[in-house]
Parts: structure tokens; C-alpha cells; sequence
């Protein structure tokens, strides 16, 4: 394909997404009762990919837009208003009749895996609390759109992708020789040119997995997605770790309530034409959690992007690193990408440049505080653990997070910087010297690094500052 990302864009941008017939059929006969309210229109709506993205495409059209972002489907629907979702019904293409054969098989299963994801995202907002639910419903529906998107409108591009997958090549690799630009690229070019809300756009992007909501959508679309073939496989099961350490509960524990929400999925999206996944789990009943014999993975299964494990999700601190391996028993699940860049970072700091101890922080949901994510160094330099620093106040902090900027503390210019340091911050750090840079991701804050040298009469050098500055940048390069 010799198509650019933005010539598919605007190919594919203007196409809706079809409707399956179930759905058309049971708007119209809602809308002919006198009963019919926004919530029971929702509640047919909301697992239906075509007829959500046209919710809220719509939305963006109207002349007077609303004060406030909206990211629950109910809300859309209720800014529309009936006479639209009627005219809806009548004008939208349903799905059995555009496509047949392969093409709507693989438009289904794309539908299912979204409908899926869309119920397990609900299922983990109500065991994290999170206020916003609806929003993670929506946000895991329509996160992989863009391969919606290809199988409504270029079926054969997507059936190229899908035989190099099933001859066992990596979601990733297909898309690139054929496409040239990843679906993940895809999906958050179509995103983006659809304005779609704000959490849909931003779990797309793997520099928002340090984020607990963002990280909630990533997580129930991944096992969405490689639970189609099997409950047992590597994948499911480096996605449990992942969830176990994310609740903050046992492996077991992680495995009994995925099973119980793809149960659940089972009966919410029962009358679909849906693939249900939920039936595998009758030959898998009574597993043990344990990683499965590589050998026994089918070459046929396609090989997916896991999602990036995150240092620790914001509702828990995170344990100070050693580099001692005797401390790390469990190994970080394969695959991650956000980790893996991390880790190499931190590990570069301290092996090739001498930093003693390094910190990453991470701003907070609300953006009101930097919150301290990964921390590795010396065990007496443990003070750092629990780090968190507000920028509501003027500080030197705060002032980092308005552009990308290093700075080295250091006896030349202490006296100036120190006045910018809460008492109880310098606390933490070390006072003799250290070294902080920025961390912006399209120009948008992400969080900081941190590092010094232990505190020794060693002092800090321009060499280890520059390699410092080098090391930040190629992160941020790696993660944009």
C-alpha cells in the first residue's frame, strides 16, 4: 500500500460505521412506544459500535455545542434527542446488509471484541470506583475504530492483514507491510478526526498507561481481544498478572472475576449476532492459574500488543526497586513497551552514568500534583518512596511542568532553587545536588525525572547532567 495514514484518514473518515439489524430493529420498535426515554435507548444502544459513533458524531455536528464535554452515551442521546435517533434508525445502513461472507464475519468479531471490552472496562470501573463508568464503557467500545473502520470499507485490506496474522506474524507487523502505519496509529487518527471524547483519544496513546482509567480501557480491551481463541494461553495470563496487580488481589482471585464478566457479557449481548466468547470458558472451567506450555500455542492465534505494565497504578505506591535481583521474584509480563523504555532508561542512568538514585514521576489524573511512580537507588535513599509534590503553588516543580526543561541543582545555583522547594520537599531530595527534567509527550505533560548521587561527597558532573538530558529526550522520543 503506498496510501498515507492521513490519505486513509480522510478515505475513511466521512463512511459510517453499520449498524447490526438487531439494533435498528430495536430502536424502531422503542421509538413507537410512548414509554420510549433516553436510558432504554441506551441501554440497546450502548454495545452497538456503528450506532454509538454516529451518537456522538452527530453530537459534534450540531450548531450549539454543549458547555461541557460529554463522554456518556446517555448524555449524547439526550443532547440530540429523539427525532434524531429516529431519523437515525431509518438512515443508517445495517450491517447484514453491506457486508456478507468474510468481510461481515470479520466486522462482527470486531464488534464483539469492542462490546466485550466496552463491558469489561464497566465490570473493573465498579471494583475501582471510578465516578466516570459510562465513559470507560464508551472509551472501550470504540478504541480500536479504526479497524472498524478498514473492515466496513476496505474489507480486502483487512483480510491482507488478517492471513498474516494467522500465518504468525504480530498484529503490529501485519499492519505494516501492508498498511505501512500501525491500526493503533489508525485508531487514534480517526479519533482524533472524529473528536471523540477525551478518554477514548487518550487510551490510545501508551504514555497514558501510567493513568488508572486510560490503563482500565487498555486492559479490558487486551483481554477482549485475546480471549477470542483462548482462555488459556500466555497472553490471558500475562494480562491476569496485570489485573491482579492493578486490583490488588491474587491471580485467582483476577482469574474468577474475568470469567464472571465475560459470563456477564454473555447475557447482556445475548440476541446479538455476536461471537461470544464465554462458551470457551466450559473447556477451560477448573484451570489452574499457571503459565501455559509454550509449545501449545497454535501458530493459528494471532499474536497482539499487550498493554504496557504500568510501574504501579495511581491508587497504590510504588515499592523502591532495587537492583539487587533477589528483590524482583516476579518478571514484568513480555511485551511491554512502555516498561521496557522505562527500565532501560532508569538502568542507563545508574549503570553508564553513575546516578545513584533515579525517580519517575507521573502527574496525577487531575493534573494538581506529581506523584512518584517508579524509584530506584540506593535502600537509604528510600525516602523518596511516597514522594508526591503539589503544583497548585508556585514551585520549582511547577514551573517545570509548564514546558520541556532540565535542571542541575548544584552549589552555584542552590541558594536560587532551594527558595523554590517546599521545606518538606527538600526533605526528600538531596540537598548537595540533583538532577530534574521534564517529561512532555505532544506537548502535553506526562511527569519528571529525578536523580542524584546518592548524596556522597561525590559531587555531580556536567557529563552525568547532559547524559541525563540525552536520556529524557530519547524517552519521550520513544514514547511519542
Amino acid at each position: 500500500m503506498t496510501e498515507s495514514i492521513n490519505t486513509w484518514v480522510a478515505r475513511l473518515s466521512p463512511e459510517p460505521l453499520p449498524v447490526m439489524r438487531r439494533t435498528l430493529t430495536r430502536v424502531k420498535d422503542l421509538l413507537d412506544k410512548s414509554s420510549a426515554s433516553h436510558t432504554s435507548l441506551r441501554d440497546v444502544i450502548e454495545f452497538d459500535p456503528g450506532f454509538s459513533l454516529y451518537v456522538f458524531r452527530k453530537l459534534k455536528s450540531l450548531p450549539n455545542q454543549p458547555k461541557e464535554p460529554v463522554s456518556k452515551l446517555g448524555n449524547a442521546l439526550s443532547l440530540l434527542g429523539m427525532d434524531q435517533i429516529k431519523q437515525a434508525s431509518l438512515d443508517l445502513p445495517a450491517l447484514e446488509d453491506r457486508l456478507k461472507g468474510p468481510p461481515r464475519r470479520g466486522l462482527l468479531d470486531g464488534y464483539s471484541r469492542a462490546a466485550h471490552a466496552a463491558i469489561y472496562a464497566s465490570e473493573l470501573s465498579l471494583r475501582l470506583k471510578f465516578r466516570e463508568a459510562e465513559s470507560l464503557t464508551f472509551a472501550a467500545l470504540l478504541h480500536d475504530v479504526g479497524e472498524m473502520a478498514l473492515w466496513n470499507a476496505a474489507p480486502e485490506v483487512m483480510r491482507q492483514i488478517q492471513q498474516l496474522m494467522q500465518q504468525g506474524d504480530s498484529r503490529e507487523d501485519a499492519a505494516l507491510q501492508v498498511l505501512g502505519f500501525t491500526l493503533e496509529a489508525l485508531n487514534q487518527k480517526l479519533s482524533s478526526r472524529w473528536q471523540l471524547p477525551e478518554l477514548t483519544q487518550e487510551s490510545q496513546e501508551l504514555y497514558n498507561s501510567f493513568q488508572p482509567q486510560p490503563l482500565t480501557v487498555m486492559l479490558a480491551c487486551a483481554v477482549a481481544r485475546d480471549s477470542v481463541h483462548s482462555w488459556t494461553s500466555q497472553k490471558i495470563f500475562d494480562h491476569l498478572e496485570l489485573l491482579a496487580e492493578f486490583l490488588e488481589i491474587s491471580q485467582e482471585q483476577a482469574q474468577a472475576q474475568l470469567h464472571q464478566a465475560a459470563a456477564l457479557a454473555a447475557r447482556k449481548l445475548h440476541g446479538l449476532p455476536l461471537p461470544l466468547p464465554a462458551f470457551r470458558l466450559v473447556n477451560s472451567t477448573g484451570n489452574k492459574v499457571s503459565p501455559p506450555m509454550q509449545q501449545t500455542e497454535a501458530k493459528s492465534e494471532p499474536a497482539t500488543t499487550q498493554p504496557p505494565l504500568p510501574a504501579k497504578a495511581e491508587k497504590t505506591a510504588q515499592p523502591v526497586h532495587q537492583k539487587s535481583p533477589a528483590t524482583d521474584k516476579k518478571p514484568a509480563p513480555k511485551h511491554n513497551p512502555l516498561h521496557e523504555s522505562l527500565t532501560r532508561t532508569i538502568d542507563t542512568m545508574q549503570e553508564n552514568h553513575g546516578l545513584v538514585n533515579v525517580m519517575f514521576t507521573m502527574l496525577s489524573t487531575d493534573k494538581t500534583k506529581l506523584i512518584a511512580r517508579f524509584v530506584a537507588g540506593n535502600q537509604a535513599q528510600s525516602k523518596l518512596k511516597g514522594f508526591q509534590v503539589s503544583l497548585q503553588r508556585p514551585s520549582l516543580f511547577s514551573l517545570l511542568m509548564k514546558k520541556p526543561q532540565a535542571i542541575w541543582l548544584n552549589p552555584g545555583n542552590q541558594e536560587k532553587y532551594q527558595q523554590l522547594l517546599p521545606e518538606k520537599i527538600l526533605q526528600q531530595l538531596c540537598g548537595k545536588g540533583f538532577l530534574v527534567m521534564s517529561i512532555f509527550i505532544k506537548n502535553k505533560p506526562v511527569g519528571l525525572f529525578y536523580a542524584d548521587n546518592g548524596c556522597s561527597n561525590k559531587p555531580l558532573t556536567g557529563d552525568q547532567y547532559h547524559n541525563f538530558k540525552a536520556l529524557c529526550q530519547r524517552f519521550m522520543q520513544e514514547l511519542a
